[in-house]
């Protein structure tokens, strides 16, 4: 029982705690029933787990999922947010082919790019970091007529 107390106590996923939860209420005699009703989870997950626990212990209550390991280090990654802090700007495409030279990595998904644009403090959606077409004197010279307007 204490194993049911580790796994309840120590563990930060919800979804451990209420397999723990559920197995310790039947073994302290609660109808499966009601301890479907308390945690609001089917009869076959309770029987699940009551059956995992009883064959493996209450370590295998806990979730196997650990991620896979990155393609990229942390170092690595530093190195790529340094090149990208010194670019005006730079498209996915071309972020893509700078990752593929020197690190030899091609991801299967965008998202990876987009998280390494927007660590390097671009947005995916616009890959500059300002826009130069803006003309800023053109910019203060508008205001100012908005403002003489308003007063008018």
């Amino acid at each position: 029982m204490s194993d049911l107390e580790s796994v309840i106590s120590n563990s930060t996923d919800v979804r451990e705690v209420k397999r723990a939860v559920a197995v310790k209420m039947v073994e302290e005699g609660l109808k499966s029933v009601n301890a479907c009703k308390v945690l609001k989870v089917s009869a076959a997950f309770v029987s699940k787990w009551k059956i995992v626990y009883e064959n493996k212990g209450a370590e295998c209550l806990r979730s196997g999922y650990k991620g896979s390991k990155g393609y990229l280090s942390k170092s690595q990654k530093v190195e790529i947010i340094k090149y990208l802090e010194k670019q005006e700007h730079l498209s996915v495409e071309e972020l893509r082919d700078y990752i593929e030279k020197n690190y030899g990595i091609l991801y299967k998904s965008k998202q990876s790019y987009y998280d390494l644009l927007n660590a390097g403090g671009f947005s995916w959606h616009k890959s500059q970091k300002k826009n130069p077409g803006k003309d800023w004197e053109k910019v203060l010279l508008k205001r100012e007529e908005i403002k003489k307007n308003k007063r008018a």
